[in-house]
């Protein structure tokens, strides 16, 4: 504890004390096997597997939960107003629904007059990269069939805003070795102002946004592996990320302005080009530049990379 210590306080690491309470049944755990009347060598046995076992659970376990949206076959236009809307949005008058045979190619046609659009996506265990661009409003492309299978899609709409949902069927459990990790295409329109919420498990996110007007980024992972890079398109960006045991990489640009908020149990961070103020990690420019960046996470083991470019 000492060592953790003294390292977060050289800034080597990133430590909160708050975040020990997670790992109370690891302790526990441990302290059992102290106390048992057994050889040393036995008892550093059962220390090591039961730290195997711990890492094993984390990384190789993704829970995804039956998705609710109502799927058809195909697209339909239901015409419908969702005045009950359990996530507080807006009030749609068309629901489009997609659930054909073959969902490892899918895409959402544009509607002029569109201004904002909310992704709604789970990454399930494989790849899943964004980098270019769409005249529709949305593709998603998935290599492995047989993990595309799990996969259904839903769209509300109104006239000016979307929201688009990319999720698991039924309750599947991913796990990290797992014989079908496909990769995923993911691309969006420019023209929209963009929300992104994804799930991410046992995941590999590569998601290039810099040519994206991005007003919010909502990460959720587990043992994930996550690259994101924003731009300058939108005048205030937030960042939001909670993740277990990640690598974590964001790219953000030199001439935006940028805070770091870190809620972490034990994090190897790297900020170059960040002056730590009132446990922020802000950059020189933040107050004055025109464009700003808002990052929060909140992780436990994490490697954190910052990259201004």
């Amino acid at each position: 504890m000492g060592t953790l210590a003294i390292l977060n306080n050289l800034d080597v690491i990133d430590f909160a004390w708050s975040k020990l309470w997670n790992l109370w049944p690891i302790f526990l755990m441990l302290w059992g096997i102290s106390i048992l009347p057994i050889k040393n060598g036995i008892r550093l046995g059962l220390v090591i597997v039961t730290l195997g076992f711990t890492m094993y659970y984390i990384t190789s376990q993704a829970v995804y939960t039956e998705s609710e949206y109502i799927t058809g076959r195909g697209w339909h236009n239901q015409n419908r107003n969702d005045d009950d809307d359990d996530d507080d949005e807006a009030d749609y008058d068309s629901t489009y629904l997609y659930d054909s045979v073959d969902r490892t190619n899918f895409l959402i046609p544009f509607t002029e007059g569109l201004e904002t659009a909310t992704l709604k996506f789970d990454a399930v265990a494989g790849s899943y990269i964004l980098k270019n661009s769409t005249r529709n409003l949305c593709t998603f492309k998935m290599s492995d069939s047989e993990m595309a299978k799990y996969y259904k899609y839903s769209v509300k709409t109104s006239r000016e805003d979307a929201v688009i949902n990319i999720g698991t069927k039924h309750h599947v459990n991913f796990k990290l070795n797992h014989r079908n990790k496909g990769e995923g295409i993911l691309r969006i329109n420019e023209d929209p102002v963009w929300i992104m919420d994804i799930n991410a498990g046992a995941a590999a996110i590569d998601f290039n946004m810099d040519q994206f007007k991005v007003k919010k980024l909502n990460v959720d992972a587990g043992a994930a592996d996550i690259n994101v890079t924003v731009g300058d398109k939108y005048p205030d960006v937030r960042i939001n990320i909670d993740a277990g045991a990640s690598d974590i990489t964001v790219r953000i640009p030199e001439g935006s302005g940028c805070k770091v908020k870190m809620g972490t149990f034990l994090a190897d961070k790297t900020l170059n080009g960040f002056d730590k103020v009132n446990g922020r990690y802000v950059t020189p420019n933040y107050e004055d530049a025109e464009n700003t960046i808002y990052i929060d996470i909140d992780s436990a083991v994490s490697s954190l990379k910052i990259v201004r470019y």
